[in-house]
């Protein structure tokens, strides 16, 4: 197909008063001049396609003139002209990204509407543009602000003082906006065409969409079976083709199958089934369990010899599975075991300013400290995201973007799952993703019932049990029925879901502490986490956010104990994580990778891409392979872990405690078995702890050549800092910004 791009000359107006419809502002001929008393503005040049924030505002991260964007829809107009070599083609209209809802004019004629801001779609335009003169496109965007406030007291419950709670009903199905905790400024809600509009003109056939590519593992993986959903459609009547697909193995460049099938297409949509066969197929796998081994599908359609279509698709050979009870959440891949270190992922909150160069460079420090695993938060990232994690060996878990509070309504359900199916079928070829996610803490009621914080007579409505949880479930099984899912995250005792977030010694409040975790039996944590400013050159780039918070910037102890805090906190969930492999523990993944938006500080980066302080605590605590002490106030053990699937063979532990002055206080060294994908009790390690001492302790992990392989450092341990005050509570809601104890 032949794309004509659509992306300059563009004008655009706000309709301040919703009035563009009915004053027919999609008419080619209608000019704004003709509206009595001035209602509309004029049309305004813009010079590229892009965010309207990213184009108007003086600071898209923050600012109460943020929520003018949204007030009203705008309206979009371009006039073209089809190249002279195109006139005798079917045309289709295509958006690559438009935020949130939309409705497309061509030349006076409605094409249909859209919602959504991730997926692309089309429209077949060939019996409405204007092959011989000149073509205008209307395009109406909106993304409203919500306003349909829901407290704890509204929805009829008793509330304790010490939980009031506050937030939007969430009309749109778009993640985080409206979040407003110091994670997404409360103000920001993205809007505009984004993406890259083009008309592609073809003839005879066009891909329709994504095709879907299913594998399937057969004979102790022998062989692999592969089918192929190809949409299509056809533009006329018992048009005789023939399809044409062949397998290349990436590495090596070598076609591993081929099939040619023979077909009558009738006009209009329809659906061609390919179905071959790979021998000793080669495995997709992360990054640290083997080979990220890809292959390429390469389909072409011929009529009469011709070929008259074509694409190529990327793909993996893999199995994943979760095994899923009381006592664990458990994934597979490949039939292994395979233990979670993972990290949660949301870098920018405009997408048009996330490139693939961009997301190879924080996928890159992801693997760089540790993690073999993203779950993408409650948004879908680019394509170019997903292709990136696929050739590194990167596991994925998706979320979807409902998140939090929806209405229970049928037209609200049916306005999800479309969406929701925009997302798996766009995304579902991705080896890299292991496992999606419908639902991001629903039903959040159920949690402070939980923690005796609120008191109902009656319980309300449910997403998890009533909608729109087991519709998309049932919809995911039909979409993409051999990948696992997580139905709402955050309940751990769901038999559909199994993980949980745990905010102990941070957001769970300034009484709480990162010890009190101890003891507790984790079975899979998708979220953990504690935020920190941003270094002062960056924050210095935003006055307005640095001014707020400058007297904690500007206070070198008061900066250097919350990064510390910081620190030990992330040593001490992720360690005692670690230490609980598969006892039940499958995994962890901490919270935030980078700050979302420069003034969001839950990041280990900043959202400038600087790392934050203390970033070798990944070196210590997130590798494939580790030595960790288990303790409280107390040592009590010391423990070596083994992610990777292969044996390391005959080593050596040793461990050295010593006081400030670097005194031995106790030594030893045990000689063990590293084996693969293990969890070993290397020692005991007592001793009486005098409070007066500063301790040091040392433990290192050595092969049989000598060669360290793992080494890990605890100063002052038993000395726990304590919980910064002020936080997690203290918020400027203008601005975004956690305030601590400003």
């Amino acid at each position: 197909m032949k794309k004509f791009m659509l992306n300059d000359d563009w004008r655009i107006l706000q309709d301040v008063h919703d009035l563009g419809e009915k004053l027919q502002i999609y008419n080619p001929e209608w000019n704004p001049t003709d509206v009595f008393l001035h209602c509309i503005s004029d049309w305004e040049k813009i010079d590229r396609l892009e965010y309207l924030q990213l184009l108007f505002a003086k600071n898209p991260y923050s600012g109460r003139d943020l929520r003018y964007f949204n007030t009203a829809p705008w309206w979009y107009k371009k006039v073209f002209e089809v190249p002279e070599d195109d006139k005798k083609m079917s045309g289709v209209l295509r958006f690559e990204g438009i935020d949130y809802f939309c409705k497309i004019w061509l030349n006076g004629k409605y094409l249909g509407s859209h919602e959504g801001y991730f997926a692309p779609f089309e429209f077949d335009v060939t019996e409405f543009i204007d092959y011989e003169s000149s073509n205008t496109l209307i395009v109406k965007v909106w993304s409203p602000l919500d306003n349909n406030l829901i407290t704890l007291e509204q929805k009829g419950f008793d509330t304790a003082p010490a939980f009031r709670f506050l937030t939007c009903e969430k009309n749109m199905i778009k993640g985080t906006y409206e979040h407003a905790d110091g994670f997404i400024q409360r103000d920001i809600n993205p809007i505009g065409i984004y993406g890259d509009v083009s008309v592609g003109f073809y003839k005879d056939v066009r891909f329709t969409g994504e095709p879907f590519i299913s594998t399937m593992l057969e004979k102790s993986n022998e062989s692999a079976k592969i089918n192929i959903q190809l949409p299509l459609s056809s533009d006329s009547d018992n048009l005789g083709i023939v399809c044409k697909c062949s397998i290349v193995d990436e590495e090596t460049g070598l076609k591993q199958a081929v099939i040619n099938h023979e077909k009558a297409l009738d006009k209009g949509d329809q659906q061609l089934e390919l179905s071959l066969e790979i021998k000793n197929p080669k495995t997709w796998n992360c990054w640290d369990k083997g080979d990220a081994n890809l292959y390429t599908a390469h389909i072409e359609i011929f009529a009469d010899t011709k070929r008259i279509a074509s694409m190529s698709r990327s793909f993996g050979i893999r199995k994943v599975q979760i095994l899923r009870d009381d006592q664990q959440t458990t994934f597979l891949l490949n039939d292994m075991k395979v233990y979670i270190r993972g990290t949660n992922y949301f870098p920018e909150v405009y997408l048009s300013r996330m490139s693939r160069e961009r997301y190879e460079r924080d996928v890159r420090g992801m693997k760089a400290a540790g993690f073999n695993a993203i779950r993408v938060h409650v948004h879908v990232a680019k394509p170019e995201f997903y292709d990136v994690c696929d050739q590194l060996g990167m596991l994925v878990i998706q979320d979807s973007d409902i998140t939090w509070f929806h209405p229970m309504t049928e037209e609200f359900l049916n306005r999800a799952k479309i969406v929701f199916g925009d997302m798996i079928r766009l995304l579902r070829n991705h080896p890299s993703i292991i496992c999606w996610v419908c639902m991001n803490e629903p039903d959040l009621w159920k949690k402070a019932k939980e923690r005796g914080q609120i008191f109902l007579e009656e319980d309300p409505p449910s997403m998890m049990s009533e909608s729109p949880g087991p519709q998309l479930v049932e919809m995911l099984k039909e979409l993409d029925p051999q990948r696992p899912y997580i139905k709402g995250s955050h309940f751990k005792d769901d038999p559909e879901s199994g993980d949980e977030h745990d905010y102990t010694g941070s957001l769970r409040g300034e009484d709480t502490h990162y010890t009190d975790i101890y003891g507790n039996r984790y079975k899979f944590t998708t979220e953990f986490g504690f935020d920190a400013p941003a270094s002062n050159e960056n924050l210095a780039n935003i006055k307005a956010v640095y001014d707020r918070i400058k007297t904690i910037l500007e206070d070198p102890q008061g900066i250097e104990s919350l990064h510390y805090y910081r620190y030990r906190y992330l040593k001490y969930v992720i360690e005692y994580h670690r230490i609980t492999k598969y006892r039940p523990c499958s995994g962890y993944m901490q919270f935030l990778f980078s700050d979302v938006i420069p003034q969001s500080f839950y990041g280990i980066y900043d959202w400038w891409g600087t790392p934050k302080k203390y970033m070798n605590v990944f070196d210590e605590s997130n590798q494939p392979t580790g030595i960790f002490m288990e303790y409280k106030e107390n040592p009590i053990a010391i423990w070596a872990i083994n992610d990777y699937p292969y044996s390391i063979g005959k080593c050596r532990a040793e461990w050295y405690v010593t006081d400030e002055n670097g005194k031995e206080i106790i030594s030893g060294q045990n000689e063990f078995m590293f084996d693969k994908d293990s969890l070993i009790k290397i020692s005991d390690l007592v001793f009486d702890v005098n409070d007066n001492i500063i301790y040091q302790v040392v433990l290192i992990i050595k092969d049989k050549n000598d060669h360290i392989i793992s080494r890990n450092v605890y100063k002052d341990p038993f000395h726990h800092p304590t919980h910064p005050k002020g936080h997690p509570l203290r918020i400027d809601q203008e601005l975004g910004v956690r305030l601590y104890w400003a």
